[in-house]
This record gives C-alpha cells, structure tokens and sequence, in this order.
C-alpha cells in the first residue's frame, strides 16, 4: 500500500485521536495534504480541520516543515522518497456529522480523520485501527462497514478502502456497546447502539428487518452491499442521521426505543423508525442515484445544486410510506404522520419566499444555518419535497389511469444508475417524468419547484381517496391529524400568541416570532422574556390560558424584557389561523391503491 493511516487513542480523557500518514509515494514536486470541509448528506462546510492541534512531518527519519497552504491544506517539500505525517485531532462533537472521543467510546467519520493525499484519492490505503490504551478500552469492540484485512477478534487490525471516497464513506465506532444481527435480502445486518439503553431488542430486529427487507424488495434485489451496519448512539439529548454506502450513523434517546412488553407504537418510536427508513432508502437515492454535481464529491468548498428537494424531499416521502405498506403502522396513523407535514409546511411563512430549489440551492448559508427568523424565511426541502413528491404521485397516477406512479420513477433511476453509474441532471426528474408518462408536466414542476405558489394538495389527496381540511390549532402543541370530536368540541380553535415561547426565569423567551402575528404587531422579537399578560404572572403552559381568559377584549396589555430593559406594549387577541391539517378517508379503494399497493414493480422501467 502506498497510503497508510493508523489511528490510536493515547488520551481519551482529552479527546484526540493519534493519526500517522504513511506515503511511500509521495509526489516529487511537493505532496499536497487536505482535509474535507464539509461532509456528503450534510450541506454546510464545517471546517473540519479546525480540530487538528498538531501536525508534523518526517521523511527517512528527518523531520520537515509543512507549508500552510489555506485553512485546511498543507504541502511537503518537493523531492521526497517517502513521507511520514503525524497529526492529533480534537473529537468532542457530539453528532453524527464528525467525530467524539472520551473514556466510553470513539465515534468518527473518515473526513474529520483522514487528511487526502492529493492526485493520489484513487489509490488503495489502508487503515490501521489500534486499541486506544486507557482501562476501559480493553472491553471495546470495533463496528464499521470498511473491509477488514487482518483484524482480531474485536475488529482491532487493519482494514482497507479502494480509493479515498471509500475510504471516507465508512463511519467508525469504538465502545464497548450492543450489537444485534439479523438478515434482510439475504445481506447480514447489525444494529450497534453505544450508551446504556434498555429495550425491546427483539422488537427493534424484527421492524428493522421488515422495512429494510420491504426496501431492498422495492428496488430489487441484490442490495448495493454485502453489509449493513445501523451505528446508533443513545444519548440524553439528540435526534439525527446521516447516510452512508453501507451504513448509517443515528442519534436517539432512549425514548425512542420501544419499552419491553409494550406492543404499542409511541410517537418517539414511530419517529425512530422513519429515521432508519428514511436513512436506509438512502443507499440507492442519494449514495448511488446522485445529483451529477455531486460526482465526484468536491469536499474543499460548496456544491451546488436545486436537487435536494427531490433527494431528501423523495426520501422523506417514501420513510413513512414504507411504514405503513410494510404494516409497520396503520393506515390512520400514517395520515396522522402526514398531516404534521402538511401543517409544518402551512406553518412556516417561508414557503412564501422561497422555492423548494431555492432552498435546496442555499442550504449553505440557510438550511443549515437557521436562525430565530428562519420560520419566515425558510421552506424545507426535506417536508415541501415530501409534499411535492405525494402530488407528483397523484398526477403520474391520474395521467396513466393509475398505470404508472412515482415508483415508477424510482425504479426507472434506479436502473439508470446501475447501467451507467452516472449522476442525474438538475432538470432530469422532470425528464424521467415526461418519458414515463409520454407527456409533459411543465406547469405543475414549474409551480411546486420554482415558485412559492401553494402546492395542490386538496385535489393530490382527493385522487387518494382522502379529504384535506384546514383547521384552527385547538392548542400550541397541536400539530393536525385525526381529531374530528375535538373539532367537534371546539370549532374555532385557540387564540394565539404567534410566537414560539420556552419557559425562563420570570416568564417565557420567545425564540421564535411568526409573521404578521400579534406577536410581531406588538414589536415581541426573538430573545425577548415575557414576564406578565395583563398584569398575571406567565409560563409556556399559562400563555394559550391567559388569552383565551381574556378572549372578549380586543387586546391585553403584555410586559416583557429585552437587554435588561422592561417594556411595555398592546398584544392583539386573535384567533389561531386555520394553518392545521385535517385528513379523513373518503374512499377506502383509493387509499388502498396508493398506501398498499406497488403497482410500479409491475411497470416495465425501460
């Protein structure tokens, strides 16, 4: 091998991660070393070389100077017949994103670790795992998709990836942590959970196994792997994923794994469990089937591309979608999980100043980078493109007499992919689309992407067999769904504030104002602490009370802080508007056919 890595961890306690770079080839004119700045599945650069404290370099047993090149590359001297670079990076980010080191366990991505060897990213490495030396690190264990080489039984050793890209694409845990099996498609698959949990194991095998089992059926068999690996923290605090090509990295609380003896879905498992559909349909729909711009990945700057709506937005559709046609959940609860979407969506003013491509196009310096006014400012391609993906399955359906729908359309990528291995272009969906079809859907994909026009959903939903209403919220929490007695109680719904408010010392801290609410006319702004309504004391739960005590007056007088100054102003009593969506079943038929039915696996997809 000419690029060897080997990673130690002499100082848990102060969360480094040892690294030695071997090149027995370096390039003669100066090797160029860098380091990712972002990660692939997480649209914001990151900096990830902000985290090496150290960096030195050697060649035969010489020590040489590394010259800065920018903040995250470095070139050696010109003329050496080897290169030896030694470097420690601090890993204290907990998240899916980078990497996180203490006495307990070692989580890390290959772009917070491993510098790339520049006009060498095609070349084989290796990589060399050593037990970390601390006490607890005898009882670990390694878990990782790269291919081992020479590993003991632990999976301390050496593993290998076939080019740099690889080589970053295989996420690393360490730990002393729970490991399950279970086989889906004929493919072995882990699921490794670091952090003290107690649980229903056998539950979580059995629906994992059932959706990835649904999934891999879907697209067809063989999966684009010989293993899957779920690395799964559980934290006290923390929701995420990212994808891999043949593994996921999740962060959960242990109340979104399932109680033993309880058959139930709470919502914190149904969450659970989208999490890992949504990051499992990845392996085909953003780790293989990818926007062109995206290939090869360039990790120094940003990547740009309006593709995200139909990559995160298509999967975000089909995650809880595969719940139900896997039986996982039932019909109601699915329209229950859908109706959250839809509000969501409503909710947010964003959606009235940004496109879904738009949004995808600066996830950049907006998605990723959310602030108190984002609400207002930001659609999200993730939920919008969910929503985009359920009209655009209603249309595909209603122009074939139900012949071809949106699986179709996967299934058509999907082929594509394997034949060519290509990425797609910015407009190709449209295109794929129109080939299926034999004709044209100009004017919805110039709406729902390009525009900020309201999506069709009434009409989408009404060819599904399910009536869409919009309804007053009947408190702050709530989110929609099935409710028709307590519409039935209360038809006019709550008055609102339209701020979001968290408890503080004294009151409530708005994080975030609504526009053109009667929080925003009061002049109420992000960071502020409302402390009285009135003249009464306020907390989260006292707001919805107050206002409603008060619902015969026009306005109330309200009293908060901003810097450490009181102010005092006029908040209007208004009712909630009606942004809350209601879906009920009007035709069991329809709703069958599209919660229940593959009709695309029957499509020939040429």
């Amino acid at each position: 091998m000419t690029i060897h890595y080997t990673v130690g961890i002499s100082d848990a306690n102060a969360h480094l991660i040892d690294v030695q770079l071997s090149i027995t080839s370096p390039d003669p004119n100066g090797q160029v070393l860098q380091l990712p700045n972002w990660i692939p599945g997480s649209y914001m650069v990151r900096d990830f070389s902000r985290n090496i404290v150290s960096i030195t370099a050697s060649s035969e047993g010489k020590n040489l100077m590394l010259t800065k090149l920018d903040k995250s590359s470095w070139q050696a001297p010109a003329g050496l017949a080897t290169l030896i670079v030694s470097y420690r990076v601090y890993a204290w980010d907990l998240s899916v994103r980078t990497a996180h080191v203490d006495s307990t366990h070692a989580f890390f991505n290959g772009t917070s670790v491993f510098l790339q060897v520049d006009a060498q990213e095609a070349q084989r490495s290796l990589v060399t795992l050593q037990r970390p030396v601390h006490d607890e690190a005898a009882a670990f264990n390694v878990a990782t998709t790269l291919k081992a080489v020479n590993v003991d039984a632990s999976g301390f050793g050496d593993y290998e990836a076939t080019d740099y890209d690889e080589l970053i694409d295989h996420p690393i845990e360490m730990g002393d942590f729970k490991r399950l099996h279970f086989i889906a498609g004929g493919v072995p698959h882990e699921v490794v959970f670091t952090g003290r949990c107690h649980f229903d194991e056998q539950r979580v095998v059995d629906d994992l196994q059932r959706i990835c089992e649904f999934e891999i059926a879907f697209f067809g068999a063989p999966a684009p792997y010989d293993r899957y690996v779920f690395l799964i923290m559980v934290v006290d605090a923390g929701y995420g994923g990212l994808e891999h090509r043949a593994s996921t990295a999740l962060m959960v609380t242990g109340e979104n794994l399932p109680t033993a003896g309880d058959s139930s879905v709470s919502d914190k498992y149904l969450d659970f469990l989208g999490l890992c559909s949504h990051e499992y349909f990845h392996n085909w729909n953003v780790k293989r089937i990818k926007p062109a711009r995206f290939v090869p990945y360039k990790l120094q700057s940003e990547s740009y591309t309006e593709l995200l709506w139909f990559f995160e937005g298509m999967t975000s559709y089909y995650d809880d979608l595969i719940l139900v046609r896997s039986g996982l959940i039932s019909q109601e609860r699915y329209l229950g999980v859908l109706s959250k979407t839809l509000t969501r969506v409503q909710r947010g003013a964003g959606r009235l100043s940004q496109s879904v491509t738009e949004s995808s196009f600066d996830a950049w310096n907006k998605f990723y980078k959310q602030d108190e006014n984002a609400p207002n400012a930001i659609v999200s391609y993730y939920a919008k493109g969910a929503l985009i993906a359920l009209c655009l399955d209603s249309l595909m359906r209603s122009n074939s007499e139900s012949r071809i729908t949106l699986d179709a359309l996967m299934l058509k990528l999907w082929q594509r992919w394997k034949e060519t291995g290509e990425g797609i272009g910015e407009q190709e969906p449209q295109a794929l689309v129109k080939s299926l079809l034999g004709l044209e859907l100009t004017e919805f994909f110039d709406a729902a992407l390009y525009s900020t026009t309201d999506l069709p959903l009434e009409s989408a939903l009404a060819f599904h067999g399910v009536q869409l209403d919009w309804k007053p919220r009947l408190s702050a929490s709530d989110m929609g769904g099935n409710r028709a007695k307590e519409i039935a109680e209360n038809k006019h719904g709550v008055y609102w504030l339209g701020a979001n408010v968290v408890d503080a010392a004294g009151g409530v801290r708005v994080t975030h104002v609504m526009s053109d609410s009667p929080a925003m006319r009061a002049g109420l702004a992000a960071g502020d602490v409302l402390i009285a309504m009135e003249g009464y004391a306020v907390n989260k739960e006292a707001v919805d009370k107050l206002l409603a005590r008060f619902a015969e007056s026009s306005s109330i007088d309200i009293h908060y802080f901003r810097l450490g100054q009181l102010f005092q102003s006029a908040l209007s009593i208004e009712r909630a508007p009606s942004d809350t969506a209601v879906l009920s079943v009007v035709d069991q038929v329809l709703v069958d056919a599209w919660l229940v039915s593959t009709s695309a696996t029957a499509v020939k997809v040429s």
